[in-house]
């Protein structure tokens, strides 16, 4: 599987479609837009829609961005998508089986469909896994060395009585991984049940960001610490002690949750696009020193904010509504 920071031919989305979004929807919409519009700058951009909602996202999106009926469930791409791979020069798509992030959210049949569908549209290959997972559980550098998280793969939601064995032996075999590194996760975090996408990401090759969540004295939460623990120290495919570069996430008091979903309030939750970093702000004093410590992460890119209040009280960011579609 390449590196998120590896060229793409495309950035795959969703249109917002959930009934959670309530009176919120022409704000979520707006959201959207704007995300859309801000990665399409760097590359071309194909949305999802469901045909109930399809006008709607034409309408905001303009002539610039495709969009592509199919039904849908909800708009969280990053993970109801396949992850794409290149094998051999050639595009194939991961489809993993997607069951409602665990159950957290029932209504999922259509979205699970999702996966086999993209790649269709992509001319893909599909390589279907019998892992109960989302894209947004994963990190990998492209060179063989993927991040995750226990909380996720090992959950009885998803996959109960799997050893850790089987899980890196399927890693291996639809990611192309030879190491995987396993982090504690977040078993506090409803929804996604501890997301990587919110904790960590590669950078380059040897080098990772890591997110310092702060509790409410200042300080590291245990949470956080427990990650940051499982992660020093560690080596990565080719056996390189693995550098690790910090930012924090927005302070706890930022924003109040949605519902039981909770409030997202990571910065690392980035898409990294061709020659760009569209990242979420929160309209919060924190949102400077993460751009600045995100642009410091990936010199030579555009670093671009665009603010998700609402995206953020349904738990997620801008990488969980994206997937890239690598280059071939």
């Amino acid at each position: 599987m390449p590196a998120e920071w590896a060229p793409h031919d495309c950035c795959w989305m969703g249109w917002p479609v959930h009934a959670m979004w309530g009176r919120d929807l022409d704000r979520i919409e707006a959201e959207y837009t704007a995300v859309a519009h801000a990665i399409r700058r760097f590359e071309p951009l194909k949305m999802l829609a469901d045909p109930a909602v399809a006008p709607r996202a034409r309408s905001r999106l303009g002539g610039d961005v495709e969009v592509i009926e199919v039904p849908m469930d909800d708009a969280w791409l990053r993970d109801s998508g396949p992850s794409f791979v290149l094998g051999n020069g050639a595009l194939a798509a991961v489809s993993w089986r997607f069951n409602g992030w665990g159950g957290a959210n029932p209504d999922f049949a259509k979205d699970a469909m999702l996966g086999e569908f993209v790649a269709g549209q992509a001319g893909a290959p599909v390589v279907t896994s019998a892992l109960a997972m989302e894209g947004g559980a994963i990190a990998v550098d492209g060179a063989g060395t993927l991040l995750t998280t226990d909380t996720v793969v090992f959950n009885p939601n998803r996959n109960p009585g799997i050893t850790r064995a089987k899980a890196e032996a399927e890693f291996a075999r639809t990611l192309g991984v030879s190491k995987v590194i396993w982090l504690p996760g977040n078993r506090h975090e409803f929804g996604t049940d501890g997301h990587v996408d919110g904790i960590a990401c590669f950078v380059r090759e040897g080098v990772l960001l890591f997110e310092e969540d702060l509790d409410d004295a200042g300080g590291l939460s245990a949470t956080s610490r427990a990650n940051l623990v499982a992660l020093e120290g560690q080596t990565d495919a080719a056996g390189r002690r693995i550098e690790i570069l910090r930012m924090t996430s927005a302070p706890a008091a930022g924003a109040a949750g949605k519902g039981d979903w909770g409030t997202s309030r990571s910065y690392i939750n980035f898409y990294i696009a061709n020659g760009g970093i569209v990242m979420p702000s929160f309209g919060l004093p924190a949102d400077d020193a993460a751009r600045d410590a995100v642009a410091a992460a990936f010199p030579g890119r555009e670093v671009v904010q665009v603010p998700v209040p609402v995206l953020a009280t349904g738990g997620g960011g801008i990488h969980c509504i994206t997937q890239q579609q690598p280059a071939v």
